[in-house]
């Protein structure tokens, strides 16, 4: 009864403590506590993710809505020294004194802090600017597509978040500097797709500027905003753009084609100081194996060469052989989709009616695919995804990407789909398995409805775990005859190995 008695005001505080009869009820709340504590901390050195992960307003987690993270070497630091702090009060847990459940997620927790611990010494390696994920489309990506606008305050936020944005840029120039003092510098293409795409973001007016545009149309679809504050909340924004942003990103682009003038075009990581030892981590890192470069690499050989092997027998029963390459004969098979007879099987017409037939075609993959998921897994997520295209901005970037739901459940689980493209038939049924179900929606989804409460996990979605379960749940598809023809397995291997 007291432990019942406990549990119930502990879930009042808003901290969730599974009971256990074999545990240590002192112990088992130490660590809950140590959960808890760490992910509140978390969110006060980085707002964006508690933005990201769109936390309620009246959630108990709190984080400075109209904040940015920290990117200079201060910030930086800041979360290495949190991650040892919560690391040492780990080491100070008994494994026998708590729940099972607790020792799962424990174990989770230390491998995070000890991977991020395990980069520090590579805390120059990753290239400040990234035309994928660089701080210039981080921050617009922030904004357009996690902010979201009910009242004033949130407008508020929004405008305090665009006047740091100077700031943000600022601190990454400042450690472009220190980059390439060691010698780390990205190759030219990547510098100047960056400056083409910071260019692309300033040549408009204000009043045409994407940030000033989304403000407005969010603002426009609160009711109890009216027009004046409306009109007045603009106009902040448009001055912060041509008076604090535009100038600093004309200041940004400035500094990189001085870092462009010294550039080579070399992308590999072996160029840089350690960059053998760097390559290593990233590989840990975005797999969470501890095997070598060359022993995954080995393996990496072994499996092509039974996948080749297994392409070949469907390439001979098209017809399609001979004693070549494999990508020679991949290239003979990918030719024939050019035959005007069959080519509406593997492309779609040109112009508006494609994208309307793609994003159609995805939805029927994906509601199939749902159907099915019983045959897989016992356990059927209750947040639902859809299917929609890539944000025009962000178009230029080539990704095509899934994005879990927010945690306020205002958000829709999306699987975005890059219109950039020229699509072919064949390859889209295994992409849209990786990037849904039975892939990353099922595993986030999964993540999200059965945390236990444990807010902490929902910040490993970047880690490698999501990529690992994605490709095994892939091949699982194929296992089951998800992937429906013979079209689409050979383009699955060639998505593979290409």
């Amino acid at each position: 009864m007291k432990k019942l008695l406990l549990a119930s005001l502990l879930v009042l505080a808003g901290i969730y403590v599974p009971l256990v009869q074999s545990a240590s009820c002192q112990d088992s709340l130490k660590i809950e506590n140590l959960f808890d504590n760490y992910f509140r901390e978390y969110l006060r050195l980085n707002p964006e993710k508690g933005t990201e992960l769109g936390l309620p307003k009246e959630s108990p987690y709190k984080f400075d809505r109209g904040g940015l993270n920290d990117v200079s070497y201060a910030g930086i630091n800041a979360n290495y020294d949190l991650s040892r702090k919560y690391l040492d009060q780990l080491k100070g847990i008994d494994p026998a004194k708590i729940t099972r459940s607790q020792n799962i997620d424990a174990r989770i927790l230390t491998w995070f802090l000890e991977i991020q611990l395990e980069e520090e010494k590579f805390a120059d390696h990753k290239y400040q600017i990234d035309h994928l994920f660089g701080v210039h489309s981080q921050l617009t990506n922030l904004l357009t597509e996690y902010h979201t606008i009910e009242d004033i305050q949130d407008a508020e936020d929004y405008l305090k978040r665009m006047e740091k944005i100077p700031i943000s840029l600022r601190q990454v120039m400042e450690r472009l500097d220190a980059q390439e003092g060691k010698g780390i510098r990205p190759p030219v293409d990547i510098i100047e797709r960056v400056i083409a795409d910071m260019g692309a973001f300033k040549k408009p007016e204000s009043k045409f500027n994407l940030l000033y545009l989304d403000l407005m149309e969010k603002l426009a679809a609160v009711q109890n905003i009216n027009r004046s504050i409306r009109e007045n909340l603009g106009r902040k924004a448009r001055s912060t753009l041509q008076r604090s942003i535009y100038p600093t990103y004309d200041e940004f682009m400035m500094r990189l084609r001085a870092s462009a003038q010294y550039a080579d075009s070399l992308p590999g990581l072996w160029k840089l100081p350690d960059g053998d030892k760097y390559y290593a981590y990233c590989l840990k890192f975005h797999t969470s194996s501890v095997m070598s470069p060359k022993k995954v690499f080995k393996l990496g050989q072994k499996e092509v060469k039974a996948l080749q092997k297994k392409a070949r027998i469907l390439l001979d029963s098209l017809g399609i052989s001979g004693d070549t390459t494999f990508g020679a004969l991949m290239g003979q098979y990918r030719a024939t989709w050019q035959d005007p007879y069959i080519k509406n099987k593997f492309y779609y017409p040109e112009g508006e009616r494609m994208r309307q037939m793609v994003l159609r075609d995805y939805q029927r993959l994906l509601d199939s695919a749902l159907v099915r998921l019983p045959e897989a897994f016992s356990y059927m997520v209750k947040t639902p995804v859809t299917v929609e295209a890539v944000p025009e901005h962000r178009e230029g970037s080539g990704l095509t990407y899934y994005e879990p739901a927010s945690l306020d459940g205002k958000r829709k689980a999306t699987f975005h789909v890059n219109m950039g493209y020229i699509f072919d038939k064949p390859g889209m049924p295994s992409l849209l398995y990786h990037e849904t179900v039975p892939g990353h929606h099922y595993q986030f989804a999964v993540q999200q409805e059965l945390t236990q409460g444990r807010m902490f996990k929902n910040l490993f979605f970047i880690t490698g775990f999501a990529e690992g379960w994605a490709m095994y749940v892939q091949s699982l598809a194929e296992e089951l005859g998800w992937l429906p023809d013979i079209y689409a397995r050979i383009s699955e291997l060639n998505s593979q190995l290409f």
